[in-house]
């Protein structure tokens, strides 16, 4: 796992699927870590956040581009 700081939510994307949002963050999409529902329901919340207000942010990404955890500054 690797921190990737102080970088921004460029995108997002989702559909009317359970659990399936992405945000293009630091040059990729990463998808949200999909192990509960409402994991998935705040990270969107504050990846809309971070985008809407042009805030950096710290992602913590997985080897498999998914996105584990995320600091809004």
């Amino acid at each position: 796992m690797a921190w990737h700081n102080n970088v921004h939510v460029d995108a997002l994307w989702t559909i009317n699927e359970q659990a399936n949002a992405w945000a293009w963050i630091d040059g990729g999409w990463r998808k949200f870590e999909d192990n509960h529902d409402d994991s998935v329901t705040n990270m969107a919340i504050l990846c809309a956040h971070a985008k809407g207000s042009a805030r950096a942010v710290n992602a913590r990404i997985e080897n498999t581009n998914r996105l584990r955890e995320i600091y809004v500054w």
